[in-house]
């Protein structure tokens, strides 16, 4: 897996749910339910990404929860919001997923970008979400921790689905009515070396 292997250009909805089913099948985890984020970003980016590295910061170091640089190879994330991940919480964990999203597909964006559980620091007026690194890492984020298949089963039930992906409510809500988008179904049925055959999904 290389950072060429993903692309930083405005990716639709459906688009992100493939590349996110891209990334989890690289990282091996394409049918694990509760991602391990934590796990990812301290040993399986080192194993793809060598100089990548994870700096946990004291907090009253950093002014914003989390920061992606991913020019430099580098996540900041303050200790509070590491140690809230560790400890399973939701909107910890959609933070690092959202940073993991920065780092993957936004590696000629020279510029650090900045996130926390109140929201991104960086959104700019009047900008879409195909053109919004923010927009783009949220879409990552949510569709890496909680993919249209996974969503699709749990389709009856926002709370069990938050719950099995350790994913806060608003977002197990919105994705399992992003899965039930008919352009989704193809997705849902994905399979491993298939990944090129959806992205005519939109």
């Amino acid at each position: 897996m290389g950072k060429d292997h993903y692309t930083s250009r405005g990716l639709t909805s459906t688009e992100m749910m493939v590349e996110t089913l891209r990334c989890r099948n690289d990282f091996e985890i394409a049918h694990v339910e509760r991602v391990d984020i934590v796990s990812i970003l301290e040993f399986k980016l080192v194993q793809h990404f060598p100089e990548f590295r994870l700096i946990i910061m004291r907090d009253g170091d950093m002014e914003t929860e989390a920061t992606a640089d991913p020019r430099n190879n580098r996540i900041f994330v303050r200790r509070s919001l590491y140690r809230a991940a560790c400890d399973n919480d939701p909107e910890a964990r959609l933070v690092l997923a959202h940073e993991l999203g920065h780092y993957l597909l936004h590696e000629e964006k020279n510029a650090q970008m900045h996130t926390d559980r109140k929201g991104s620091v960086q959104a700019i007026k009047q900008m879409t979400a195909l053109e919004s690194t923010e927009d783009q890492a949220d879409m990552f984020a949510r569709h890496f921790l909680a993919p249209p298949r996974l969503a699709y089963h749990y389709r009856n039930s926002p709370s069990e689905l938050a719950s099995s992906a350790g994913i806060p409510l608003r977002i197990a809500r919105g994705n399992i009515t992003m899965s039930k988008w008919p352009e989704v179904y193809a997705i849902r049925h994905l399979h491993d070396g298939s990944f090129d055959h959806a992205t005519n999904t939109k």
